[in-house]
């Protein structure tokens, strides 16, 4: 009989102790990180090969690979879109470090780093004093002339693109701050004009002055706030004056009706007065234009007739004798008489000539 090795297996069923003592020994090497793997549903499952041996299996997916992924999907998760109407304000542990413009923008994930998203082209309106939207009490003002005024005006405000981070840390309400010191601005302008002058011809002028002083006071607190207008809405007397203000409106109306009057009548009047005037001084100047030429063409005359006298003084005497006798008698009743003639014929030449002149203007006309 042969006799057997008791190690080893007549039907080769049995496995090699050693063998699986080395198999047992390779499993045990795996480290936290395979098992981390097989956690994850990786196919970690031996084959055989036939031959008795097991193959270690190679999983799909390793540790690095899923780190890598986490940590880009979370630096990807800090990057954020700012839109064409918006600022981003950016804290570093809660601490503003820039502020950026539309585009897109990139943050240090949470919780190193957060944007804050602001609009800045929104305009926001206050209404102050208006019917139904605040207290009866801040629509009552004093004015400079000691009378009650009923007023009530809205701001037009919006947050400065350039100081975004003032708007949202300076102030917890901005909006409460900025109702404020509107209303104190206004108080203050009008408790120095006359309730006449910011009911009529003043309103322009209040408006510019509260925005002024409005904008003024906002960037003194760095508010990060453009105020764009300031508007009057209106401007009345209490209700319990309103009957004695109407009757003051009436009178003033009817006071200026009547100044109004007055001065057409001195406008008028010195229009008229001027017009006097000017044909005043037109006369005299043509009348002394008269005179100077007159005064020219008798010394024109006088030139004239002394050169001639010059040339034949008998004659030039004679005939300035005829016509002076001629300027003296043409006026007067005379009767020619000649020494000679004994008889005295008379010749009515004084009623020929005058009936020789009332024929050439029965003529002429």
């Amino acid at each position: 009989m042969v006799s057997k090795n008791p190690w080893e297996s007549s039907d080769n069923k049995e496995e090699d102790p050693w063998k699986k003592r080395k198999t047992s020994d390779e499993n045990s090497s795996f480290d936290v990180f395979d098992k981390i793997e097989r956690f994850f549903g990786k196919n970690n499952n031996g084959n055989n090969n036939g031959s008795g041996n097991d193959i270690t299996p190679t999983p799909s997916f390793s540790w690095k690979t899923i780190v890598a992924i986490a940590g880009a999907l979370y630096f990807a998760s800090g990057f954020y879109q700012v839109q064409h109407d918006e600022r981003g304000v950016v804290l570093r542990f809660g601490k503003w470090v820039r502020t950026v413009g539309p585009g897109l923008q990139y943050v240090i994930p949470y919780p190193f780093e957060e944007a804050i998203l602001q609009k800045v082209t929104t305009v926001k309106q206050i209404d102050i004093g208006a019917f139904f939207k605040g207290p009866q009490e801040e629509s009552l003002m004093l004015t400079g002339d000691s009378n009650l005024a009923n007023i009530s005006f809205s701001v037009l405000w919006k947050v400065r693109e350039n100081a975004v981070e003032d708007y949202l840390f300076n102030a917890k309400t901005p909006e409460v701050t900025v109702r404020a010191v509107a209303e104190s601005v206004m108080r203050e302008i009008v408790g120095q004009q006359l309730f006449s002058y910011v009911q009529t011809e003043g309103r322009g002028e209040v408006q510019r002055l509260a925005k002024e002083n409005l904008q003024a006071l906002m960037d003194e607190y760095k508010m990060g706030v453009d105020i764009l207008r300031v508007e009057l809405q209106r401007v009345e007397p209490p209700l319990s004056v309103v009957d004695a203000f109407r009757d003051v409106e009436r009178a003033q109306a009817e006071q200026q009706s009547e100044k109004n009057k007055a001065e057409a009548y001195d406008r008028d009047t010195r229009a008229r007065t001027r017009g006097l005037v000017a044909e005043k001084i037109n006369n005299g100047e043509s009348q002394k234009r008269s005179i100077i030429e007159t005064a020219k063409g008798s010394v024109a005359r006088f030139l004239s007739a002394y050169s001639q006298y010059k040339l034949a003084p008998e004659i030039v005497t004679k005939r300035l004798y005829i016509d002076t006798m001629k300027d003296i008698y043409k006026d007067i009743d005379k009767i020619i008489v000649d020494e000679s003639v004994k008889a005295v014929p008379y010749l009515p030449l004084n009623e020929l000539i005058k009936n020789k002149s009332q024929e050439k203007q029965e003529v002429n006309s």
